[in-house]
């Protein structure tokens, strides 16, 4: 699958379409993110796929800037590049930064994902 960067706020970034299941497929567009060690979605999310924040693990992570985020993990079918696969999506209210991020734990070690910045591009295979 190629997907093409979409511009957001004036800069082109990695921004490509996955699934998660609740009761029904939801599409959601997240940012591939290299450097993130988890796949962490707005807690908004979770009504969308009739979830519940406190079922999940309560977990601290640690973000950019040093401070601790609080984040509950579930376990969702996932479906990314036309597989489908369960993986652990953490879910926090503190995720601010205007879109949700795919880190690398149960997704990108399931992919081969080369970026080309040039082009504006990611391959995922």
């Amino acid at each position: 699958m190629k997907v093409e960067y979409i511009n957001f706020r004036g800069k082109f970034l990695p921004l490509v379409p996955i699934e998660l299941k609740g009761k029904e497929w939801v599409t959601f567009l997240a940012y591939l993110d290299s450097g993130a060690s988890y796949t962490v979605f707005h807690s908004d999310v979770l009504k969308i796929l009739d979830l519940e924040m406190t079922k999940g693990r309560k977990e601290f992570i640690t973000v950019g800037d040093g401070s601790l985020m609080v984040v509950y993990f579930h376990r969702v079918l996932v479906k990314f590049s036309e597989i489908k696969f369960e993986a652990e999506i953490g879910f926090s209210k503190q995720l601010g930064i205007g879109f949700n991020i795919i880190g690398r734990k149960d997704v990108f070690e399931r992919f081969v994902i080369c970026f080309d910045e040039k082009n504006r591009i990611v391959e995922i295979k």
